[in-house]
């Protein structure tokens, strides 16, 4: 009995395709229609076969998994990513990572999982799957830690920390800020590795990173928040906060509204990373972050390549961007 996958290789479109052609889920060209038509008809294909090869075969739907967070960082990458592999007729169905864990176990949903085109995990190390290599054996995956560097080069993302570290340090001192604070985090590999640009960049700029101004936070927005706060209400303070992430970013913020600190007046802020919320809090918060649109497309295209090729050693190198917004002054 033929099969769509059969269908779809005859006619030279993906499954998908095939699927919205007989269902009228989504419009094809009067081109594809004729070569999907004439491919059913040469193959003798019915739609009841569809049914059956669904519960055997592959699924045009990829699994993408994200932590609970504290900014929208994960959602608006996980935006990003699904509207490019809409762009290949391949759904995302989004879950918490937990969720995955379930179906990983065999939940409710393990079947469909086993069966669906790819994996995308996207998180950090507080919320993370347990057994990542059993489930890269099963199916095409892309799995982004960021708390683990060498495991984000190995899926084929090079973040240059160091150079988003100078971008925002130079930043700061063409403004006129000599005295700067650091909210770094967790100790982890990817706060090392700013801190180390951080110091890096001083030295050469002749900032001041007094260590009564370097705070070392969990990743929760109200653990950065009191950390920030009793650093603040300390004299004396620095003119200037770089903060490693932007939920330290909004502690920050928090804080200085709480101490009656006016932000950019009294201090300034700026985050690494960008999220959509940005652009919603008071003062709008300005970044450099590595680009989100490059994430999405290189993750993307990672998971099309591993379908046909699971030794794909695909790289991209991250642009680090600046963006100007309200949070910073001159003085």
């Amino acid at each position: 009995m033929s099969t769509i996958k059969d269908v779809a290789a005859l006619a030279g479109v993906s499954i998908a395709t095939v699927s919205h052609y007989m269902n009228k889920t989504k419009a094809v060209s009067e081109a594809t229609a004729e070569r999907i038509g004439k491919a059913i008809a040469d193959l003798d294909y019915s739609k009841d076969s569809m049914a059956a090869w669904f519960k055997t075969a592959q699924v045009p739907v990829i699994f993408l998994a994200a932590p609970h967070a504290d900014t929208s960082f994960f959602d608006d990458v996980s935006a990003a990513i699904e509207a490019r592999f809409e762009r290949h007729d391949l759904s995302v169905l989004r879950v918490q990572i937990a969720t995955l864990e379930k179906m990983r176990r065999g939940g409710a949903l393990a079947s469909l999982l086993q069966r669906a085109a790819g994996v995308v995990v996207l998180g950090h190390s507080d919320e993370w799957i347990e057994d990542e290599a059993t489930l890269a054996a099963q199916l095409p995956c892309v799995m982004l830690n960021w708390d683990r560097l060498a495991e984000f080069r190995e899926q084929g993302l090079v973040e240059h920390l160091d150079l988003g570290a100078e971008m925002a340090l130079t930043y700061l001192a063409e403004r006129g800020h000599r005295d700067i604070g650091l909210m770094t985090g967790p100790s982890l590999p990817r706060a090392q590795g700013l801190l180390a640009g951080s110091r890096k960049a001083a030295a050469r700029l002749g900032l001041n990173l007094d260590p009564r101004w370097m705070v070392e936070t969990g990743y929760d927005f109200l653990d950065a928040r009191d950390r920030a706060r009793a650093m603040l209400e300390k004299s004396p303070r620095p003119t200037a906060v770089f903060t490693y992430g932007t939920q330290f970013g909004f502690g920050v913020l928090q804080a200085a509204y709480q101490l009656g600190i006016n932000v950019p007046g009294d201090l300034s802020v700026l985050s690494y990373i960008d999220c959509k919320q940005t652009e919603q809090c008071a003062p709008r918060l300005t970044t450099v972050s590595p680009s989100i649109p490059q994430i999405a497309t290189h993750v993307v295209a990672r998971i099309l390549t591993l379908m046909t090729d699971p030794e794909a050693t695909d790289v991209t190198s991250l642009d680090v961007e600046l963006t100007e917004r309200d949070s910073v002054r001159a003085i």
